[in-house]
């Protein structure tokens, strides 16, 4: 019997694993967790080096300070934001985000996947009370209780692994298997979403002269194109294209690819960057959309990270919102264990919640309305975004738009 089963370690699964470790966290009555990964790879120590990489903002990193594995990924190597520049095309206009104006080390740092992921697992190994359950995956779920006609109050999981279909049960099945999540659709949670016709391409380029820890966000008529700094002259990509683009490029051959690129630079960064060179052995690439789980509970079932809601990735903030997440549920699930209450009570759950939904909701549609408002060319949207922009440089406006999307309020 697990206290809480957790479906999916990737980044925000294996957070809340770690974060209910004893390791750093030693108690009279550990809880005892379970995480199953289908990916046989993680337990192998293979993580893919595709270059993709996550803008984790400083709020974040002092959430994964707390859990004890932000020392590891520095080890392994993260890159900290000191500035990022927000511009539309090559429009004079310009609005730049500075660590120093919030008195902080940095705004938040470029952290590889394949860097986060080593360094939760190689934690989640030393936490003698978390079971690592891969490579597996689960076929179904069933609430057991009076209802059901049990003597016993818990979810039971079904799962295939290398021994063949088995079941186990938790007071407390955790829902961490992404956007398509099985466990939100095995559990009937309706969700609201949109698609946009848009594509992200990323990819890593390495440039003549150092980036001094600059991001960039440059908003184009296709959507917003990101400049991510890795290391002293790496950059990640995250270009958002047109659906009718994105087939083009994909299919252009390096040096036009590259030629493609510089183009989308401008000029002035280009002077600053000089000439850039494609690294990535391929073009990943992924359809963004928001969507929103219209309950992120059930009994004795919670969903965190996008498995309750993605959302555009302008801004960077959709690996923070689930970082958040774990942050709120470990927390809830902390107290409610030392208080002796049912962990997968629905009372429990919903204080989790309670303090998630609306945070999650207002990034999604800040985003939203974001990138609808710079990837256009209407003419009034056109003044109005140039407005914006310049109104962002007023002072403490651009303190509070720097107070959110750092995380600060949910530390």
């Amino acid at each position: 019997m697990f206290d809480v089963l957790i479906v999916g370690a990737g980044m925000v699964g294996a957070s809340l694993a770690c974060a209910l470790g004893d390791k750093n966290y030693p108690a009279d009555r550990p809880l005892r967790v379970g995480i199953i990964e289908a990916n046989g790879n993680f337990l192998r120590g293979e993580f893919a080096a595709d270059g993709r990489a996550s803008a984790i903002a400083y709020g974040s990193s002092q959430i994964w300070q707390n859990i004890g594995v932000w020392g590891g990924m520095q080890r392994r190597g993260v890159t900290p934001m000191h500035t990022i520049q927000v511009s539309e095309g090559d429009l004079p206009y310009q609005v730049q985000l500075r660590c120093e104006d919030m008195g902080q080390e940095a705004l938040g740092y470029i952290v590889e996947n394949s860097v986060t992921l080593a360094s939760l697992w190689d934690f989640a190994r030393e936490c003698s009370n978390l079971e690592l359950i891969c490579p597996a995956k689960i076929l179904d779920i069933e609430l057991l209780d009076a209802k059901s006609g049990s003597d016993r109050d818990v979810m039971r999981v079904k799962i295939s692994s290398d021994i063949g279909e088995q079941y186990l049960e938790t007071k407390l099945l955790v829902g961490a298997d992404g956007g398509r999540s099985l466990v939100r659709q095995l559990a009937n949670i309706a969700i609201d979403q949109r698609s946009y016709e848009q594509t992200c391409i990323v990819t890593t380029i390495q440039s003549e002269k150092p980036h001094h820890n600059f991001a960039h966000e440059r908003f184009q008529p296709s959507g917003p194109f990101a400049i991510l700094p890795l290391g002293s002259d790496l950059s990640c990509i995250v270009w958002t294209a047109t659906a009718g683009e994105t087939p083009h490029l994909l299919a252009l051959d390096d040096s036009t690819f590259l030629q493609e690129l510089t183009n989308r630079f401008g000029h002035p960064l280009m002077e600053k960057l000089g000439k850039i060179k494609v690294i990535s052995r391929e073009r990943a690439n992924y359809v963004p959309r928001w969507m929103h789980s219209q309950t992120y509970i059930h009994p004795r079932l919670a969903l965190i990270g996008d498995a309750a809601h993605t959302t555009h990735p302008i801004a960077g903030q959709g690996m923070n919102l689930g970082i958040r997440d774990v942050n709120t549920l470990a927390k809830v699930l902390k107290a409610a264990h030392q208080n002796n209450e049912d962990l997968g009570a629905i009372a429990v759950l919903k204080r989790y919640e309670a303090k998630r939904k609306w945070d999650n909701l207002g990034v999604i549609w800040l985003t939203d309305i974001s990138n609808r408002l710079f990837s256009n060319h209407n003419w009034f949207f056109k003044v109005l975004r140039r407005f914006g922009l310049l109104l962002l440089q007023i002072s403490p406006l651009k303190r509070i738009l720097m107070y959110f999307m750092m995380g600060l309020h949910q530390v």
